[in-house]
């Protein structure tokens, strides 16, 4: 998880620095192009760089916040109490225990008191919210 932030982070960096490249002049020119072609294209372009500079910082600021919502709620979701039942069909018996979803495994339990739980082959683990 916290390689994908890194990764995402890392991206949205090297964006920035392109598009400052690109706004100082320091792309790949296409040759030999002459001084009055590039004036007029500049020309055109300042009237819409602000608004496509806004956009593209509209569109970072939302993708920021939408990952940081989907963080939040994944953590938040992750520290619900929530109660396990360890189910042994053999003979039938039934335990309860409170522990945060998070800390539930494919074949171990953490509950709130501390213990840890190791849940054999046989038995199942069923999670009531």
């Amino acid at each position: 998880m916290l390689g994908k932030l890194l990764l995402t982070l890392a991206i949205i960096v090297l964006a920035f620095y392109a598009i400052r490249e690109r706004a100082l002049g320091g792309g790949a020119g296409g040759g030999a192009v002459d001084q009055r072609r590039q004036a007029s294209a500049r020309a055109g372009l300042y009237g819409r760089r602000g608004l496509i500079q806004v956009a593209a910082a509209l569109v970072v600021v939302v993708m920021l916040l939408g990952s940081a919502l989907a963080l939040w709620q994944g953590w938040t979701r992750g520290r619900n109490v929530v109660t396990v039942e360890v189910a042994n069909p053999i003979t039938g018996t039934v335990e309860r225990f409170d522990a945060r979803r998070t800390d539930v495994g494919d074949r171990t339990i953490r509950t709130l008191d501390g213990r840890t739980i190791r849940v054999s082959e046989v038995e199942r683990i069923i999670i009531r919210d």
